[in-house]
């Protein structure tokens, strides 16, 4: 591999020259200590001379040959006669001549004894095919040859179109790899997918991507997932595939009940990868969301893969990776050399360091030039952004984009929390609306491609576009935009009203608002009586006109509405009218959900007896089941209300109670592979003997589910005949790759102080931003 060395910054390339000249002079190079480097970056030192060897690296990647001679002229050698070293050794990333060689030892004798220590680009590229294991201690380098970026690019283009060089060369130079990264890549390795969980902005999508770019470096194929069902549907046998799902649970707003029931989905797709060699399944999630999410769903907080056990928390940043986040940063900002000369005096870069809400979401914001007022960035600036951190986002927002762009990230605000992605036909219907109300209401005088106009500006900055089988999806770009927004609607609820003005969903009321808050929950208050009941009106003059992402029934979406937000202003009466009016001849998969969230509240008011079509509604639930987890569900509710149970279970209606058990037998036939196949422990077991006792337990469960039903035990689950055989064969084969050494990347012996303040007290880097 040949290596330019630029996704290294000054001191990368320094620890890199460090690690080659040890290994190839067998003596052991030590960083100098801190404060002006006096001209040494390493030396060896013996009791007899302190400086027997000093070594000097220099990048110059920017200023070129011509540069380097005249600062090594002036500025080094005066520092060089000063230390009258033993030996001298410079080094530079540039490529250097016969007669470059010959100049750089001529302006630095007699330090330098031989050319062969003026060390250029081509030395260092030598050196690293000599001592390979050097080449994959470091990480970045690696990554960033031009073979790898091929590959990555090859392998990642058809499942996210914002793979390209430059974002990935920049992400990678910007990246410093920590404990976490070998933790991450050890347990991925064994377990074949990994959760990382976090805070916001602690680098979770960071590290998913950098481990998605080594995946993709050793041949692996993307799918980039934003709903569990796309995951299903690409999943290939024999093809080695990573599943990337980033923000898993939602960025903002957790409803597992419109959510396609994702928690038992991901559950059992993350079993189904785990027994499959050739696949890997990345999933990033907030904290504070797997933390309610534990609390909303059985099937994650009781889980049969003990999904916590393979959590990798990112919050265990040192002071030395917090400092080498900071200064790549600054390495690559483009803030003016005084803004920059902010964080390399008086010690601020410890403030920065030990801030308690330091992330590196925050570090990219302050050292980004369109982020900050260019006459008021100090120090006291940088602390308030720490303090505040949506405050990022305030002069983007308000004053870098146009009202219109403004207006539809808004409307695309609106569309989220139930769902993962955000398609262009419901963004664009939802903008056009919100056109067409401006107009009405301010006198908007439209040109006719507002939307195409705001997408223009908003794509890369604010949003993301993802080109996938013709669908065009976009997100946000990270959730600290839709922290930010939420932090603006939550300041004015009426920006909200404008939005509802122009709703066309009912997830546009649903999934951003409440009127019961909750702490730390980030839906708008909406629980002010007053506000309540101008919601209402709202609502009553627009449900009419108002459809479901997915639903077909529009009664469906107006009860689950109510249900949410109205219960006090409908009135039961009006509720129990509503559903007794409600007409099922089919199910879609969100239709189920709302099914289920109606008859939950019919339970849960003790509203039984007044409705006329409850055993109706209980019966088409039961019918067509497409998932185990959904018959799961299904029994939990029967279970969990003694009137549904007696309902099924009238001995006065032997043809209802059979309907039932047919639909749920049929349910079976359709789910028993995934079911049988889905089984904890299933993919690890060599014995025999145990793993017939897995399978045993496992019709167990399912004799259970229709149990609490009060239906016998389906055919399909007491006749299933699983090959034992088959997967005692593939399980011995799996454990024998399942042996994955680890690679070491980082000294844990480092002297972090001295490290930092070296880093930061450099004169070269000083004298150069003054």
């Amino acid at each position: 591999m040949n290596y330019n060395f630029s996704t290294l910054n000054d001191r990368d390339l320094e620890e890199l020259t460090r690690d080659l000249l040890s290994k190839k002079l067998s003596i052991d190079f030590q960083s100098f200590k801190p404060g002006p480097d006096q001209g040494i970056d390493l030396r060896y030192s013996t009791f007899n001379d302190e400086n027997e060897i000093v070594v000097q690296v220099k990048h110059y990647r920017n200023s070129g040959i011509g540069k380097l001679k005249q600062d090594l002229k002036k500025i080094e050698l005066p520092k060089i006669i000063s230390l009258a070293p033993k030996r001298y050794i410079f080094c530079t990333s540039l490529p250097l001549s016969p007669s470059d060689k010959d100049k750089i030892k001529e302006i630095c004798y007699p330090y330098i004894l031989s050319t062969s220590d003026v060390i250029g680009n081509e030395d260092l590229n030598k050196w690293l095919q000599d001592y390979p294991e050097i080449q994959e201690r470091h990480f970045k380098l690696w990554l960033s040859s031009i073979d790898i970026i091929k590959k990555i690019l090859r392998n990642g283009i058809k499942g996210r179109s914002e793979f390209y060089e430059e974002k990935i060369l920049k992400e990678i130079t910007l990246y410093v790899p920590n404990k976490t990264h070998n933790d991450a890549v050890n347990v991925l390795n064994v377990n074949h997918f990994l959760l990382i969980t976090g805070s916001p902005g602690i680098g979770k999508s960071t590290l998913a991507n950098m481990l998605t770019y080594q995946l993709l470096a050793e041949g692996f194929e993307l799918i980039y997932v934003r709903e569990i069902t796309e995951a299903e549907e690409a999943f290939t046998s024999n093809k080695k595939q990573v599943f990337y799902f980033d923000d898993f649970l939602g960025a903002i707003t957790l409803d597992l009940y419109s959510s396609k029931n994702a928690d038992s989905a991901i559950v059992n797709f993350i079993d189904r990868v785990r027994n499959d060699k050739h696949k890997r399944l990345i999933l990033t999630c907030r904290t504070t969301i797997l933390n309610q999410a534990k609390n909303i769903s059985d099937k994650i907080e009781n889980s049969d893969i003990d999904i916590s056990n393979y959590e990798v928390k990112v919050e265990n940043y040192t002071d030395w990776n917090k400092a080498r986040i900071l200064y790549n940063h600054l390495y690559l900002s483009d803030l003016s050399n005084e803004q920059q000369l902010v964080f390399f005096q008086n010690d601020f870069h410890w403030k920065v360091i030990k801030h308690r809400y330091y992330n590196p979401r925050l570090i990219q914001g302050i050292t980004k030039k369109n982020n900050i007022i260019d006459s008021g960035f100090s120090e006291k600036y940088v602390l308030d952004i720490l303090n505040t951190p949506q405050k990022i986002w305030e002069k983007p927002f308000n004053v870098q984009i146009s009202k219109i762009s403004r207006l539809l990230l808004l409307t695309m605000y609106s569309l989220g929390g139930g769902i993962y992605y955000i398609t262009d036909e419901r963004l664009r219907e939802s903008f056009n609306a919100r056109i067409a109300n401006e107009i009405i209401s301010n006198n908007f005088q439209r040109n006719g491609n507002e939307y195409n106009s705001a997408l223009k500006e908003l794509v890369g900055g604010f949003i993301i576009r993802t080109v996938d089988k013709n669908q065009v999806r976009y997100n946000f770009f990270n959730p600290s935009i839709e922290d930010f927004l939420f932090d603006y609607f939550e300041n004015s609820i009426e920006e909200y009203f404008q939005v509802l003005e122009s709703a066309v969903y009912f997830e546009q009321f649903k999934y951003r608002i409440t009127i019961n808050k909750k702490k730390n929950e980030k839906r708008i208050d909406f629980s002010n009586k007053s506000i309540k009941r101008k919601l209402y009106k709202l609502f009553k003059r627009k449900e009419d006109n108002l459809k479901g992402y997915h639903s077909s029934n529009s009664q469906f979406g107006i009860l689950s509405t109510i249900i949410r937000l109205f219960v006090e202003n409908e009135g039961e009466k009006e509720i129990i009218e509503k559903i007794n009016s409600l007409d099922i001849l089919y199910l879609s998969w969100d239709d189920r959900s709302i099914l289920t969230e109606i008859l939950n509240y019919i339970s849960e008011n003790n509203l039984e007896s007044q409705i006329d079509n409850l055993a109706e509604l209980i019966k088409v639930l039961s019918k067509d089941i497409p998932s185990y987890y959904l018959i799961q569900q299904f029994s939990n509710l029967i279970n969990a209300n003694p009137q549904f149970y007696d309902i099924i279970n009238d001995k006065d209606n032997d043809d209802y109670f059979n309907e039932i058990q047919h639909n749920i037998n049929n349910s079976w036939e359709i789910v028993s592979d995934d079911f049988i196949n889905d089984t904890n422990g299933i993919d690890n077991v060599t014995d025999k003997d145990e793993l017939h006792e897995i399978i045993k337990k496992r019709k167990e469960e399912a004799f259970l589910i229709n149990k609490n039903i009060g239906l016998k035990s389906s055919p399909i689950i007491i006749e299933y005949d699983f090959d034992i055989s088959s997967q005692i064969e593939v399980n011995e084969e799996k454990n024998k790759n399942d042996n994955i050494e680890i690679q070491e990347y980082y000294n844990n012996d480092k002297n972090e102080i001295l490290d930092i303040n070296r880093l930061f007290n450099s004169k070269s880097t000083i004298v150069k931003l003054l």
